[in-house]
């Protein structure tokens, strides 16, 4: 029977049982429909103390506080991962790349990044200058808008955002620009990651 919506503002239709056939009811969602968000970890930093030296090259470093652990409830459930990076380097931006650590308590560990190819850089994100001629003064960001990964586990897992210079051995410094000096064009930064668990 169709739902009608009468002149008076009432509905007909519904019987007391409830909505008609085909129609989703809000306990159905409540009992096992996949994609909902279980729980949600997260990590942000202010700290724009330090710096990393990214030696050797092509060697992922981990940046500091950039870190969240989460334990899934099924193995079949995903993680949603996003980061948001904030800082310069003291040489040339597209030398450097952003990977994401993935650590399995008890198991394997691995980087999350593009697939091997020769001699080629493997990444998940690279950094953006804001300023294409600046490398020294002016601050950078690195963003993972949402990876969808599928860690198949019930054991918690760590994830880490790393960053590495592809070519040389120099500095990162994280959530401020390079020079520090105090005037306003030394931006300071705020970076965070944020993981979630997706039901299967």
């Amino acid at each position: 029977m169709p739902i009608t919506l009468n002149g008076s503002g009432t509905v007909s239709g519904i019987s007391a049982g409830g909505l008609p056939d085909g129609i989703i009811q809000s306990a159905d969602l409540a009992t096992g429909v996949g994609g909902k968000i279980l729980q949600v970890k997260t990590n942000t930093t202010r700290d724009s103390t330090g710096s990393l030296q990214c030696t050797p090259n092509e060697t992922y470093v981990d940046i500091p506080d950039q870190n969240v652990t989460i334990t899934p409830s099924s193995a079949s459930n995903k993680i949603f991962i996003m980061f948001h990076q904030i800082g310069e380097t003291n040489y040339d931006t597209h030398h450097y790349v952003m990977g994401v650590k993935r650590a399995i308590s008890g198991g394997a560990t691995t980087v999350i990044e593009g697939a091997a190819a020769g001699n080629r850089t493997q990444m998940l994100t690279t950094l953006t200058r804001s300023d294409g001629t600046n490398n020294n003064t002016s601050i950078d960001a690195a963003h993972c808008s949402g990876y969808l990964d599928s860690p198949n586990t019930t054991s918690a897992i760590t994830y880490t955002v790393q960053v590495q210079d592809a070519e040389n051995t120099n500095y990162y410094y994280y959530n401020r620009t390079a020079n520090d000096d105090d005037t306003k064009y030394r931006e300071r930064g705020l970076s965070w990651i944020t993981v979630m668990e997706i039901a299967a």
